[in-house]
């Protein structure tokens, strides 16, 4: 079950950049630090949800990552999630600007890097559950390319950040369908 914790950031400016940093948190970028849920009592416990056949990887109180060593998932892609209070009014509008400062931020850090956001899209309002996806693209300075796709799940009983990355585009939008599956019965 899902304590309650501090709301996850809601509508205003200085709320859209704390959303910035808690999604470059939850991408493992930076020094970032989101509001989210408690850590339980052990490092060493399994993950809130899981999908066989990733090897899990806890990093820090609260961010729980996916690693894929095996074909069917892509091996080197990778997925992570946080999960966060309920309530969130955040609009889908709110959602694709955020993603924009995102891009700038990422494209700032690392000069050379060029990010292109593939597409945004998802459930108009605020009530729950509803869910906001980020599609892009990133191409490294020396022409590496990773998919991304970004996404908050907003349930009665929590909201979630859920990132998958993958060096293939299909790959990287069916892990996160995977990950999403077992994730929103969590949050509802």
């Amino acid at each position: 079950m899902i304590t309650a914790a501090p709301a996850f950031p809601g509508s205003n400016r200085a709320s859209v950049r704390s959303l910035l940093l808690a999604l470059l948190a939850a991408a493992g970028i930076g020094g970032a630090s989101a509001q989210s849920l408690p850590a339980p009592p052990s490092a060493t416990q399994s993950p809130p949800v899981a999908v066989k056949g990733w090897r899990y990887e806890r990093r820090g109180a609260d961010m729980h990552i996916f690693h894929c060593e095996q074909a069917n998932c892509s091996a080197g892609s990778k997925v992570s999630y946080r999960l966060y209070a309920a309530d969130n009014p955040m609009t889908l509008q709110q959602f694709r600007e955020s993603q924009d400062q995102i891009v700038k931020a990422l494209q700032q850090r690392t000069p050379g890097q060029r990010i292109t956001i593939l597409g945004v899209d998802g459930d108009k309002g605020t009530a729950a559950p509803r869910m906001f996806r980020a599609r892009r693209l990133t191409v490294t300075p020396d022409g590496a390319s990773e998919y991304q796709v970004n996404g908050l799940l907003f349930g009665k009983q929590a909201s979630a950040s859920l990132i998958s990355s993958a060096h293939d585009e299909k790959a990287s939008n069916d892990n996160y369908a995977k990950f999403m599956l077992v994730l929103a019965p969590k949050i509802r």
